[in-house]
């Protein structure tokens, strides 16, 4: 068996990463689909306020992962072109600082002033830049959508850098990585929603299932070709398969992530959607069901990263 070097400090990065970029993602959709009348509203303020948490604790993860954590301020002393740790260094600090003021924009004006009452009178400068940037929501969103793609892209990038491992040896990784990602973006909000003491709107459920649906199609139709692909490459690549088509890794790749963590929460939600579509009626928010659904995609995004890592170190090209 290959050494294990990336363990769970790593997959909560892999997941913490590409939950943030997921919110940032859908809030921004839902941003440019606000016109000012409270529609999307809601999901555009809590993806905000939530999108800069989770890639901040993930950061702060795969600094401890380093070994000598206190040196990780080297790797902004130079940036280089070719070294993927490098780009993910620099991609991360440019998406976690425009996620922070892209949340700031959403705070109301009671929220402002009780931030800003916090901050010392000596620190002038900041609290000059702690001035009102809700006409900038726009304009941030846009920025940041590119940089939250990235984060979902390169998580799998880092893992498809390591050429020595079969299991990774694809760019079809770096695409099922951030469809899963987006998908965790939209659990996180209907996580939230449901256990939220607002009631949920027909229409905030409506509009994230839709995206949902779209992202979990998209994952589905990456993983197949992923598995078609490794059966028509190189011998090594068709042995690492093995891991999970009949490995240690079978049961969670088959049963946990794709099944429960994808299949059935796309029934779910198109059972949810389909008969309210067809029936122009509305959409019935069920919390219970919601989170529970939630919870599947959350639980099937971690676990997908989580065989990824495991399996991946344990291929290798002879």
């Amino acid at each position: 068996m290959k050494s294990i070097e990336w363990g769970y400090l790593i997959i909560n990065y892999l997941f913490l990463g590409g939950l943030s970029a997921g919110l940032f993602f859908v809030s921004a959709v839902a941003t440019f689909l606000h016109n000012g009348d409270g529609r999307h509203q809601r999901i555009a303020r809590w993806g905000a306020l939530l999108a800069p948490w989770p890639v901040a604790l993930g950061s702060l993860l795969l600094i401890f992962d380093l070994g000598n954590w206190y040196r990780f301020y080297k790797l902004f002393l130079h940036f280089r072109w070719i070294s993927p740790m490098s780009i993910g260094s620099w991609l991360l600090m440019l998406f976690t600082l425009l996620a922070l003021a892209y949340a700031y924009s959403w705070l109301n004006d009671g929220e402002r002033a009780s931030l800003l009452a916090h901050v010392p009178q000596r620190l002038t400068a900041l609290r000059t830049c702690l001035r009102d940037l809700s006409g900038h929501r726009r304009t941030l969103a846009a920025l940041g959508l590119p940089l939250a793609v990235g984060v979902g892209i390169y998580t799998g990038v880092l893992l498809g850098a390591v050429q020595s491992r079969p299991f990774w040896n694809t760019n079809l990784v770096a695409q099922l990585f951030l469809f899963s990602a987006l998908s965790t973006g939209c659990a996180g909000l209907m996580f939230a929603f449901a256990f939220s003491r607002q009631p949920m709107a027909a229409a905030e459920l409506r509009m994230l299932y839709l995206l949902d649906i779209c992202f979990l199609t998209l994952e589905f139709f990456v993983v197949l070709p992923y598995l078609v692909h490794s059966q028509l490459s190189v011998e090594a690549v068709r042995q690492s398969m093995h891991l999970i088509l009949g490995g240690p890794f079978t049961f969670v790749f088959w049963v946990f992530f794709l099944w429960f963590g994808l299949l059935l929460p796309l029934g779910i939600e198109v059972g949810e959607v389909m008969p309210a579509l067809l029936s122009k009626s509305g959409l019935h928010a069920r919390k219970w069901l919601v989170g529970a659904t939630a919870v599947l995609i959350l639980s099937g995004g971690f676990l997908l990263r989580y065989v990824f890592v495991f399996a991946g170190q344990m291929s290798a090209f002879k």
